[in-house]
């Protein structure tokens, strides 16, 4: 009992649980367009096409062929999934902590240590300002993890570049 040290009087500096602060990156605005706009637009689009494919020709009052309109809404179709595959389907959800860097899509999360990181880009995609982490080698999601940036990225960024 005489050997104890006293606990210090401010403890917020301390870790809770012996665990690390974890500070998150990406915006709550990830998971409306991660999941959200994908899912809302493919059915929106996809209820459109099975309707205009399956309802008969003759049915349709149309002031040219029904296959012109089948084709440019299968095209259109086409290109929804393209662009969302390619553009808000990369984007990813990250946290950190001094240690780790933590990635998900909302399924599965991979915890990459900040020795793997080579460095951090940042571009403006439709209006949109987007963080990409380059890996040194390829990991789970590929050796380039984008995500939109959070209100308390630019304070961690200052903090730790």
């Amino acid at each position: 009992m005489e050997n104890q040290e006293p606990v210090p009087a401010d403890t917020s500096a301390l870790p809770k649980n012996g665990h690390p602060k974890i500070y998150i990156l990406s915006s709550n605005a990830t998971l409306f367009w991660r999941v959200f706009v994908p899912v809302f637009g493919t059915v929106f689009f996809t209820g459109f096409l099975l309707a205009l494919w399956l309802i008969p020709e003759e049915d349709l009052y149309l002031p040219v062929a029904a296959i012109w309109p089948r084709v440019i809404v299968l095209l259109l179709w086409s290109g929804w999934l393209f662009f969302i595959r390619r553009t808000l389907w990369r984007l990813k959800r990250v946290d950190t902590d001094d240690t780790h860097l933590y990635v998900t899509n909302y399924w599965t999360t991979v915890r990459y240590p900040w020795q793997d990181v080579e460095r951090l880009e940042e571009t403006r995609r439709m209006g949109r300002r987007i963080i990409h982490i380059i890996l040194k080698s390829p990991g789970r999601f590929g050796q380039v993890v984008s995500f939109l940036p959070g209100s308390s990225y630019d304070d961690w960024a200052s903090q730790h570049r």
